[in-house]
């Protein structure tokens, strides 16, 4: 066991060892034994890991907000789009931020004013792979790389990745990268009422102008703001053709669908579901729209595989602890360092 215990810390503390080394042959194979299925739905959402209790890392971690210190993992999560069963991880993200430099001592309102400004300026001035939002067009890239370059199984078919995404990932590169991507779509929530081509209109003054379709029941999962609970929900949908930012001028309109789901007769004390959802796929008729919006409710899945990772697998717990015990495990070897993570 000692020795077990040595060979563990000697293998984690080794620079050749590193979180993309230890995920991507899993992926790879999920990728693998997934490949030749007609539709994969690919879900994307970010968790924060907080070690603020663990000292010794203060200054490898970064911020998570709330006080917090530690790493943030963005996940992919490839599920069935039939009945939303977990297939495997295609792909994970693990990085921390930087922690805000202290403002110098004495300083005056006017020049805290003057500071921040240039701050924000440095902030929105940076490239866009540079910035935290970049993580869903990678998430996208990397996914489909993984499924390019797999071999076609005998008798089977290319696989069309659907990309699942919360109102985060509303990033007009997303439908940028899309249209780009053959077998690859996307479902994602808007976030921005985006101006609309032809239609001297905005997304949501638009779409909500639209007869409702039909109404439809969603069972909606406990969260910390609300109970568990079946909202009923008035369906519109309609074709739109959605204005690039004038970074993208040169790509031309996102000719896409967009999905209203709006709650009615909610219950008392609670608040209601409101969906905009914008989609690459099909969406002309009642079963189509019960697609989209029924894979969307799939993306609730990564939020409980998240809850897993951290209640469950206890991953934001001190796991490779420093202490005595593996101090002495290590004491024939002087030179060997190891991580505390």
């Amino acid at each position: 066991m000692a020795s077990d215990l040595k060979r563990g810390y000697e293998f984690f503390s080794n620079p050749k060892t590193t979180f993309n080394k230890l995920t991507q042959p899993s992926f790879k194979q999920t990728a693998q034994e997934i490949y030749g299925i007609p539709i994969v739905l690919a879900v994307g959402d970010t968790t924060y890991l907080d070690y603020k209790k663990i000292l010794e890392k203060r200054d490898d971690y970064g911020p998570t907000g709330n006080g917090g210190n530690g790493l943030i993992l963005h996940s992919s999560l490839a599920l069935d789009p039939d009945f939303g069963q977990p297939l495997g991880l295609l792909w994970e993200k693990l990085w921390h931020r930087q922690h805000k430099v202290s403002p110098p001592p004495g300083e005056t309102s006017p020049a805290k004013k003057k500071r921040l400004k240039k701050e924000r300026l440095i902030a929105k001035n940076r490239a866009f792979k540079e910035k935290e939002s970049y993580r869903w067009v990678e998430a996208f890239q990397k996914v489909n790389k993984l499924f390019k370059n797999l071999e076609m199984p005998d008798g089977g078919l290319l696989t069309r990745v659907i990309h699942v995404f919360d109102r985060e990932g509303d990033i007009a590169e997303v439908f940028a990268l899309q249209r780009k991507n053959k077998n690859t779509g996307v479902v994602v929530r808007a976030a921005h009422n985006r101006c609309l081509s032809g239609e001297n209109s905005y997304l949501w003054e638009y779409v909500t102008s639209q007869k409702v379709q039909f109404v439809k029941e969603v069972k909606l999962p406990e969260t910390k703001k609300r109970k568990e609970r079946t909202a009923t929900l008035e369906i519109r949908y309609c074709p739109v053709s959605i204005n690039p930012p004038s970074r993208l001028k040169k790509s031309g309109n996102f000719n896409v669908y967009a999905l209203f789901a709006t709650e009615i007769n909610v219950p008392d004390g609670c608040e209601p579901v409101t969906w905009m959802l914008l989609t690459s796929e099909l969406v002309t008729t009642q079963a189509e729209a019960s697609q989209i919006l029924r894979w969307y409710t799939y993306r609730w899945r990564i939020e409980e595989y998240h809850k897993i990772l951290k209640s469950g697998c206890k991953a934001e717990s001190y796991r490779l602890a420093g202490a005595d015990f593996s101090r002495e495990i290590l004491k024939p070897r002087k030179s060997v360092t190891f991580s505390t993570t």
